[in-house]
């Protein structure tokens, strides 16, 4: 049983959905590329419009890409995302999570006093912006983190220098006879 793509929590983590417009009018040809991050093996990339799943493209081994081809109208608003598809080496059906999802909105039908222009515009949801921006700036502090100890550590080896000694001879010790150790110069390299 094949598992239902626009709806299914998935399994493996999400791919990126860049449209490649801000602005267009009716009858426009937008271009929607759902890019693949994975070192898995993927059979089809899927696209999805409002939850339900708009299109499935296969994908050949090695490929990590596909793009949705979508003609503006007023028919093209909705919720867009995309996902993808591989299978397990069990044979078993197996999903990414589904990328962001992008808003295009339109306006502007034949009652507008625009003359049927339709504007469109590509919004993140408040939340997955809100979740982009977190973990953005977590990445960048933890980044920072790093490049602080790694300094620190490199400033550490600069003023920690071997100490060069004379080499210790100790004298035999008796059963009842305590002896202290001099050392001779300690000189700093």
């Amino acid at each position: 049983m094949e598992p239902e793509t626009c709806s299914s929590p998935g399994d493996f983590p999400p791919p990126a959905l860049f449209p490649n417009i801000s602005s267009a009018q009716e009858g426009d040809l937008i271009l929607a590329r759902c890019l693949v991050f994975s070192h898995v093996p993927i059979t089809h990339i899927f696209f999805c419009k409002n939850g339900v799943e708009l299109a499935n493209h296969m994908v050949g081994k090695g490929q990590f890409t596909s793009t949705l081809a979508i003609q503006l109208s007023a028919e093209s608003s909705g919720t867009y995302s995309c996902g993808y598809r591989r299978r397990s080496s069990l044979g078993q059906v197996m999903l990414s999570r589904l990328s962001v999802p992008w808003l295009l909105t339109t306006g502007g039908g034949k009652d507008d006093p625009r003359n049927g222009s339709i504007a469109t515009n590509l919004e993140l949801p408040a939340g997955g912006l809100g979740v982009s921006v977190s973990l953005a700036f977590a990445v960048l502090s933890l980044l920072a983190l790093a490049l602080g100890i790694h300094l620190l550590l490199q400033i550490g080896k600069r003023t920690t220098s071997p100490v060069a000694c004379c080499p210790l001879t100790m004298p035999p010790i008796g059963d009842s006879q305590v002896h202290t150790l001099k050392l001779s110069k300690i000189r700093r390299h």
